[in-house]
């Protein structure tokens, strides 16, 4: 497989995002457009304006301690483990749950008994661990269905897995033929998510049409439907309605036609996607650390449920990319 590789900010790390690794689909075997495509990967961080400041919390005396839990041994977790331990190693320690079946209990013992002063909760078995851990402030991040799983509380909150879709849109664009008509599927209960993702394609004028399903087969047949009439397709990290199988039909469907796909996760441009845009890890530990600047005397955590992400990491399938007449993406963005 050829394969080009141009940096502008971020060293590459191959990365697979939260809610989805549960169903990480592999490389097809099969044949036709969507296997055995050559990816070109460009790698850039552009930020939005600055947010709102959260409340300001008691200011700490001493340094905490940080235990990150990570839900598996993955690039995209382990990125942001080691951009916490790059921060503070000497305060921070990093506990990667795994396959063996008494292994979040002993974790969720340990931690207990160690009392940290803070955890860092990276993917959604990690966070549904610290959960458990009683009176420790707890900041999730690389989550998408987190309402599903009572993650929210007055300690436990978490940060944004996506990208604004003001950035996404924003960088599809600078592909040179950006798509009109764009659309989506996901599971039920994200609102708001929708509602942005609305805002964003009316600032842009794309027509989106989006279909909330509830199986992998409702999410085929809506995408199915949606497909004669779109130009790209937002595939979101729901892992409740993809299932591998699905997830390479719309991938080859969508090369074989020239729809234009952006995804959620990097290892899917392997598979025909066009461009994934992810968070980057520099920034999802900012806003993580930034929440653990809210908190208050009883380890409550100040602000939104959520914290929004400020920044975009994008790579592009050059093979796909070159089949559709589209430009090369480039950045004039200075590495931070």
């Amino acid at each position: 497989m050829r394969s080009r590789l141009r940096m502008l900010a971020l060293p590459i790390g191959a990365g697979f995002l939260s809610a989805c690794i549960a169903l990480a689909p592999t490389r097809s075997t099969d044949p036709g457009p969507a296997a055995d495509v050559a990816v070109r990967q460009v790698s850039f961080v552009q930020h939005v304006a600055e947010p709102a400041a959260l409340p300001t919390a008691i200011p700490e005396t001493a340094i905490p301690r940080t235990a990150v839990i990570l839900s598996a041994e993955i690039p995209a977790y382990a990125e942001i483990a080691a951009e916490i331990l790059r921060r503070d190693a000497a305060h921070a320690t990093v506990h990667t749950l795994s396959a063996e079946p008494d292994r979040a209990a002993r974790l969720i013992a340990e931690l207990a008994t160690a009392k940290p002063d803070r955890i860092v909760a990276v993917g959604l078995l990690a966070a549904i661990a610290a959960r458990e851990v009683p009176n420790v402030p707890t900041v999730f991040c690389q989550v998408y269905n987190y309402h599903d799983h009572d993650l929210v509380s007055a300690t436990s909150k978490g940060v944004h897995l996506l990208p604004p879709f003001e950035l996404q849109l924003r960088e599809w664009r600078q592909l040179g033929q950006s798509p009109g008509r764009i659309g989506a599927v996901t599971g039920p209960g994200h609102d708001a998510l929708l509602a942005e993702m609305r805002r964003a394609a009316e600032s842009f004028g794309v027509e989106l049409t989006v279909r909330t399903v509830r199986s992998d087969r409702e999410a085929l047949h809506a995408f199915s439907e949606l497909a004669p009439d779109i130009d790209g397709f937002w595939l979101l990290p729901d892992n409740r309605i993809l299932s591998p199988d699905v997830v390479r039909r719309i991938l080859s469907y969508s090369a074989e036609h020239g729809k234009q796909v952006a995804t959620f996760g990097e290892s899917l441009l392997n598979m025909g996607a066009l461009l994934s845009l992810t968070g980057d890890p520099r920034d999802v530990v900012d806003r993580v650390l930034a929440r653990f600047e809210a908190v208050d005397e009883d380890g409550r955590l100040l602000g939104p449920d959520l914290l929004p992400l400020t920044a975009v990491r994008t790579r592009i399938n050059d093979d796909v990319a070159e089949r559709m007449g589209l430009i090369a993406l480039v950045s004039t963005a200075a590495a931070r």
